[in-house]
């Protein structure tokens, strides 16, 4: 079914259509869509064409990038450095560090919302029995997620008391590093706000979410000591400030770790939500076509194996 003919599958119109136990399912869609909609205007406000112009660098980057990748972050800055010097994020006294970080800020989000734009605006519903689970999941790090990780770009989604919320789940490849991270991107606030979505990498190393939360700190100092020329040696005792935040970083996070591995498996069922409307042909997980960007998204449910 073409995205026109899937979008209308949700309109208010047809919510009788739904169980009743279902009847959730097209408001949290029309919500969520509406969400994700204003994200997209927004950038494109702030920074007109600019997904085709980082389509364009993905293509040019070609086999450069991992194919699990859809363009790292420092190529998305550069495409920001070259076209879009003057509308990245500013703040009145903010010195050239501050800028700095308020523009690599903005490449983060348009890498989160372009990669899920690219692999074809997908978003993912987890049932409560599941989401309990994973809750439960323990802190290990999947680190062979980059084999298995099925599209650029997720949306978890769920219902809220203002419609819905969620979060973006991608891959990036580190050039400077050379190494695979999990960005894990918030969309948590009351109103949709592109400055306001929170981007938590983390790196898939170490085994366990701690130790990557853990190494990702040391690199975010390394990072800021190369940035101001200054050269830092960490505390990493236990209760040192590394220590703590790393232990935040994990606690906050565990649980996204746990459902990116888990959608990245075979143990979750997931079905296209339009089934439960009684249409007769759904599209299969995970997406075979990931390069259909239609406009509307496609909701899927996860669920335990049935």
């Amino acid at each position: 079914m073409d995205r026109d003919t899937y979008a209308k599958s949700f309109a208010k119109r047809r919510d009788g259509e739904w169980a009743e136990m279902f009847r959730w399912v097209p408001g949290m869609y029309r919500a969520a869509a509406s969400r994700l909609e204003k994200l997209e205007r927004q950038a494109e406000r702030q920074f007109p064409g600019v997904f085709d112009r980082l389509e364009q660098a993905r293509d040019t980057a070609g086999d450069a990038i991992p194919t699990w990748c859809w363009l790292p972050v420092a190529q998305v800055q550069q495409v920001l450095a070259d076209h879009y010097s003057h509308r990245t994020t500013r703040a009145p006294g903010a010195t050239g560090a501050g800028l700095a970080a308020m523009a690599a800020g903005d490449a983060a989000t348009l890498q989160v919302l372009g990669a899920w734009r690219s692999a074809g605006r997908h978003m993912v519903n987890i049932h409560d029995r599941s989401i309990a689970e994973l809750e439960k999941a323990g802190d290990r790090m999947p680190a062979d997620l980059p084999q298995r990780w099925p599209l650029h770009s997720l949306y978890v989604v769920s219902e809220a008391p203002n419609g819905a919320l969620g979060a973006f789940l991608l891959l990036e490849w580190n050039e400077r590093e050379q190494r695979a991270e999990l960005r894990i991107a918030l969309d948590v606030t009351p109103t949709a706000a592109l400055d306001r979505i929170s981007v938590q990498p983390l790196h898939l190393e170490g085994g366990t979410v701690t130790e990557a939360a853990r190494r990702t700190v040391l690199s975010f100092q390394a990072g800021v000591d190369t940035v101001l020329g200054t050269e830092t040696l960490p505390d990493i005792s236990p209760g040192s400030p590394v220590d703590e935040a790393a232990r935040k970083v994990a606690e906050r996070h565990a649980f996204w770790v746990a459902a990116v591995d888990w959608l990245a498996s075979d143990r979750p069922t997931t079905v296209d939500a339009t089934f439960l409307t009684g249409a007769d042909s759904t599209a299969e997980w995970p997406p075979a076509g990931a390069q259909d960007t239609g406009r509307a998204p496609v909701l899927w449910l996860a669920g335990p194996a049935s």
